[in-house]
């Protein structure tokens, strides 16, 4: 009797086992996947990457729509969850976003803002909190120096952003000099030292080097410096605001280089300027008749998201990211912090823009191209094996005064 007992609880045991276990492992089984990022769609970034909000969310809706990303450890698909914030366009904004994002939202992934004052301090949120971040457009080396483990950046560093530009200059050994303007911001500076070296480095003269203050209104003394010491190129390392006035007014007093460099020329860059944005050179992350990746799920994404590819040029730094953070989450198989971080320090592919993997501290691979605006197109014209177009130099403007 006591045997038969004994057979019988073991029974009613391994009965009620099976209905308890699926439960505690559904429980461990997240819903979705967290997405984190802050976008400037207000203040004096907005120009620049303000609809990049409708590129996150169409990005998100495609993944959604597939029934979203596979990750092993929980043997099934989870869609995505985007959660954004507007930073405002400043750096003590998105430090307490981002702070909301780790914190209140659970984010398990975050991207970045633009630019690097906003990522240096964005970051930081996620180092604290240990919470894997791509950042995006932001490489002054100032966000990489400290020592940081949990950031991953999908573009070179700042001092190498316009190399390729140099090798042209170099390869083509016509311009003899430069002369450097300069907006005392992270990204400027950064990409104005490395920029200094990589000319001489051509074997170009640098005759004038100005750091001016971001919010400089009148360029009128450097200009007149720049027209009298008549450098080849007029190099400006800015962003768009700066370039734009810097270029209005050196029309107006009718300084005129061989060629105009502006480090950053998207389409508002040229609305402003109208004709006087023609055959000024600057940099491009992809145009199209690149064949990296798949360039048409890229445009499709613009089109969903009603973003024109000239008027935002660095949108595909930001479907660089998104590329690598699919492939980061499908290599991991989880969204479990640190195996995730793992598995973006040790990644390798190739993306809309080319290869990317990461130095230590966290630097990409992803440069910009040397791109023209000719007859108010943008056009790739360095390397010959990706130029859609050949480098006219120096500009009609120059041959006519």
């Amino acid at each position: 009797m006591k045997k038969c007992a004994l057979f019988v609880w073991i029974a009613i045991i391994l009965l009620t086992v099976p209905s308890t276990l699926p439960a505690q492992a559904d429980a461990e089984v997240p819903d979705v996947i967290r997405v984190g990022v802050t976008v400037s769609v207000s203040g004096k970034f907005s120009t620049e990457v303000g609809p990049f909000q409708r590129l996150c969310r169409a990005w998100v809706d495609e993944i959604n729509r597939q029934g979203g990303i596979y990750l092993k450890k929980y043997g099934r698909k989870l869609p995505l969850k985007l959660i954004t914030y507007d930073d405002r366009s400043e750096a003590a904004t998105a430090r307490r976003y981002y702070e909301r994002l780790v914190t209140v939202d659970g984010a398990n992934l975050l991207f970045g803002p633009y630019s690097s004052p906003l990522t240096f301090t964005a970051s930081a949120a996620s180092e604290q909190h240990q919470v894997p971040f791509i950042a995006i457009c932001a490489n002054s080396p100032k966000v990489y120096n400290r020592g940081f483990k949990w950031i991953v950046c999908v573009i070179d560093a700042a001092p190498r952003y316009t190399y390729r530009y140099w090798e042209m200059v170099q390869a083509q050994g016509k311009a003899r000099s430069v002369g450097f303007v300069v907006e005392d911001t992270l990204h400027p500076v950064g990409v104005y030292k490395g920029s200094r070296q990589l000319a001489e480095n051509a074997g170009l003269k640098v005759l004038a080097g100005e750091v001016l203050p971001p919010d400089t209104g009148d360029f009128t003394p450097v200009i007149l410096k720049l027209k009298k010491l008549n450098p080849d190129i007029v190099y400006v390392s800015s962003n768009i605001p700066f370039a734009v006035a810097f270029m209005k007014q050196a029309k107006e007093l009718n300084l005129s280089p061989r060629e105009f460099h502006c480090i950053h020329h998207s389409g508002v860059f040229q609305q402003p300027l109208g004709a006087a944005a023609d055959y000024v050179v600057g940099q491009s992350y992809w145009e199209p008749g690149m064949k990296y990746s798949d360039p048409d799920r890229f445009l499709s994404l613009l089109r969903k998201a009603k973003i024109d590819l000239d008027d935002y040029p660095w949108s595909p730094a930001y479907m660089m990211a998104f590329e690598i953070a699919e492939a980061a989450l499908i290599q991991a198989g989880t969204i479990e912090p640190k195996a995730l971080m793992k598995t973006l320090k040790n990644l390798r592919i190739t993306t809309l823009g080319g290869p990317v993997w990461f130095a230590e501290n966290g630097v990409g691979t992803i440069n910009t191209y040397p791109s023209q605006i000719q007859k108010g197109k943008y056009q790739i014209i360095w390397p010959p094996e990706v130029a859609t177009a050949k480098h006219i130099y120096p500009t009609p403007a120059w041959n006519q005064r």
